[in-house]
């Protein structure tokens, strides 16, 4: 029997309620901002876990994600990034079990790190490193949740419509260390 997805509506919540709070005290007086809150919604390409000694493998599909980031004011062209990130997924399995099986994924991703805002007024391009803790949590009684070491690399431009709001428009990779000898590709 499949579990309910909760963390997907837990995903949402946070990002409505963050959405709907206050940010007028979250730009600065010369307009460039102490803080900033960013939900996202953005479209995932899958990754693979290829295995360490045999020939089976698991293939991500493409699907949407969501989540929010928090980014804070660290000096006028550097930031401290938290973000969290959640995709709902399917896993083709190729090779593990007699048929090619469809398992059910949740993917979270939770990370710290830091953006370099490069200089502009209404138009700032940008580049992010952050690391952190990936969560896969497999919708199949076979399979445990596991935790692995992650890291992200992102860039992108922010453009400002005034002094309060704007946009991120951005791209970002992240790299699971699953073991030693494995990396999964996202």
């Amino acid at each position: 029997m499949m579990k309910p997805r909760r963390s997907s509506l837990v995903s949402w919540a946070m990002i409505a309620a963050v959405s709907l709070c206050n940010t007028a005290p979250a730009a600065a007086q010369d307009s460039v901002f102490n803080f900033e809150v960013t939900p996202f919604a953005a479209y995932r390409v899958g990754g693979q876990f290829d295995e360490k000694d045999g020939d089976s493998n698991f293939e991500l599909n493409d699907f949407d994600a969501q989540g929010i980031m928090l980014n804070v004011r660290a000096n006028p062209n550097g930031q401290y990034e938290f973000l969290y990130a959640h995709k709902d997924t399917e896993v083709v399995s190729r090779g593990l079990f007699v048929n090619d099986r469809l398992i059910d994924l949740d993917v979270e991703y939770f990370h710290f790190g830091g953006a370099y805002l490069f200089d502009g007024d209404s138009v700032r391009p940008f580049i992010a490193l952050s690391i952190g803790l990936s969560r896969f949590d497999p919708q199949i009684e076979e399979f445990d949740t596991e935790n692995f070491f992650s890291a992200s690399f992102g860039a992108g431009v922010q453009l400002f419509a005034n002094k309060r709001f704007g946009v991120r428009l951005a791209g970002r990779v992240f790299t699971n260390f699953v073991d030693t000898d494995l990396v999964f590709r996202f």
